[in-house]
């Protein structure tokens, strides 16, 4: 069925994030980018054929159907509040807020307001680990025992905003417990400042999952070698995807104990390397039409504010158990007890004229996961 209304979005906050969502808007079927907001006008000024604005308040009369935010994170609070008030759902950067407290006032606000909230945990989108993902969930590759995550960095800015934990580690514990379908119970922890610059820039944590998985959390910003990989340990392979190169790379064994043996449906492969290219995808775009078939009320495998807050709550456990060097349980009755891996499909939220789920029947597929 033909479509007669696009959804109409705005995007607050134009710096490289902001600048990244407004081109993939633009190219959307169905999503008009009407709208952004920056006090900056040098950056205002790049954006003539769009309304434009010094802050989100300004946008809250335009009738928007949804809102990016890439706000610098000490702001995403506000602007969510701001959002949810006026009944706008929004997709909000990651982390989402500074902290825990904070995290949970945007989840609580759109939640009580009916709205859908998704935060943006970019890496979930990267076409190897939607691949990882995705091979997990059919069974090809047996049964997680533990995720390994590296996000190494170059060294480049003398005076970070924040520590790298609570800067980039958010996107890492989830990651964690979207692949396993698990949330985390205890955390212990080790920290550096190795660079003498800032907060943390080195940072390596120990997860305990609910379903007896481990996670291994490696994050820094000093590294002579960018590394971005996930890997999975299950009882049948070690299966690494490798988010820069898009490829997955996976080392079968006979299983391990009587059970995985009897079970494994390829002993003759133990031993072999497989390694392939995954087709290449704009994880940016993927994101939006995820968010944007979550507002039609299809399945989607968007991030919810509650998980965002799970994260929060992991990165706040991680400093403290390498503050206390103790292990950390993070806060519990963040999330509902359902499995984080299970498609989610939130109610359609149609805003003021949107356009209906009927307008956009037959349409759109669902995300890859």
């Amino acid at each position: 069925m033909a479509v007669t209304k696009p959804f109409r979005a705005a995007v607050v906050g134009l710096g490289r994030a902001g600048h990244i969502h407004t081109a993939v808007l633009r190219s959307l079927d169905d999503v008009t980018l009407v709208a952004v907001a920056d006090p900056d006008p040098v950056r205002r000024a790049a954006f003539d054929s769009v309304h434009t604005a010094a802050s989100a308040e300004d946008l809250l009369e335009l009738e928007l159907d949804y809102c990016v935010v890439a706000t610098p994170i000490t702001e995403r609070e506000q602007v969510g509040l701001a959002l949810a008030a006026a009944g706008i759902p929004a997709l909000i950067e990651g982390p989402i807020a500074p902290s825990l407290p904070a995290a949970m006032r945007l989840a609580e606000a759109f939640d009580n307001a009916g709205l859908l909230g998704a935060v943006i945990q970019i890496e979930r989108y990267n076409p190897a680990v939607t691949e990882l993902g995705v091979r997990l969930r059919g069974g090809d590759f047996g049964s997680v025992y533990q995720v390994t995550t590296r996000r190494y960095d170059r060294f480049h800015d003398p005076s970070p905003p924040m520590g790298v934990v609570t800067e980039t580690a958010t996107h890492d514990v989830d990651l964690a417990m979207w692949l396993t379908g698990s949330h985390v119970t205890s955390v212990a922890a080790n920290v550096a400042r190795v660079s003498g610059c800032g907060d943390e820039d080195h940072a390596v944590a120990l997860l305990r999952l609910s379903g007896g998985e481990i996670a291994e959390i490696q994050v820094n910003r000093i590294s002579p070698y960018k590394e971005r990989v996930v890997i999975a340990h299950t009882d049948r392979v070690y299966v690494v995807a490798d988010a820069l190169t898009h490829t997955i790379t996976h080392y079968a064994h006979d299983g391990l104990g009587d059970a995985a043996r009897a079970t494994n449906p390829t002993p003759h492969l133990a031993g072999k390397v497989t390694s392939y290219e995954v087709p290449d995808a704009d994880p940016f775009r993927r994101l939006h039409e995820a968010f944007r078939d979550a507002l039609l009320g299809l399945p989607s495998n968007i991030a919810t504010l509650r998980q965002g807050a799970a994260g929060i709550a992991a990165t706040e456990a991680i400093l403290a158990a390498a503050r206390t060097g103790t292990c950390v349980t993070p806060t519990d009755h963040i999330l509902p007890t359902a499995n984080l891996r299970a498609a989610q499909t939130p109610a359609p939220v149609i805003a003021r004229d949107s356009p209906s789920r009927d307008d956009h029947a037959g349409n759109h597929h669902a995300a890859p996961i």
